[in-house]
């Protein structure tokens, strides 16, 4: 019960930042981030030989992956020490 309060509070709070966040307008993107965007392809390009974009993204994903299990690891052995008469 409380923690559905919980998640409707946190619902209820992304929504309302959400609609703020809606009610700008559209957003132009300025000439230095496509300048940017492109000078970072350029050099890519140069190295996308030797490291695949492939390769890249499976290393994020593999370092997300065990970011997420050491996360869940340590979850766990904190709710293993809230029970009481285990140190």
């Amino acid at each position: 019960m409380i923690s559905g309060y919980f998640l409707d509070l946190i619902y209820y709070f992304v929504l309302g930042i959400a609609q703020l966040v809606g009610s700008f307008g559209d957003v132009v993107a300025d000439n230095a981030i496509t300048s940017s965007i492109v000078t970072f392809k350029s050099y890519y390009m140069s190295l996308a030989d030797y490291l695949p974009l492939n390769t890249i993204l499976a290393i994020v994903a593999f370092d997300l992956a065990f970011e997420g299990i050491y996360f869940i690891y340590k979850l766990i052995r904190w709710g293993y020490q809230k029970v009481p008469g285990i140190n």
